[in-house]
């Protein structure tokens, strides 16, 4: 369950609920990561921008960043 409530799909600015759909086409659901950050959009697009450099440098292989994800949910509790 979030601490912090969300943006909602319904509510949710133009730019955040593209993110959204993008989301639910990948996953089939809205990434609460997703929903928090899109309480504030300018963050929300640091944090893409910042992941797609990670993806682009191709420095660390999706079967590492699958695992570090699911080390930092456990270390914090949360069910990935």
């Amino acid at each position: 369950m979030l601490r912090i409530k969300g943006a909602s799909k319904e509510t949710a600015p133009k730019e955040v609920q593209e993110v959204f759909a993008a989301q639910e086409k990948q996953y089939g659901t809205i990434l609460n990561t997703a929903k928090v950050y899109g309480l504030r959009p300018t963050i929300q697009q640091g944090v893409q921008a910042l992941q797609a450099g990670i993806v682009a440098s191709g420095l660390i292989s999706a079967e590492l960043r699958h695992l570090l994800c699911m080390k930092a949910a456990s270390i914090n509790g949360c069910p990935y």
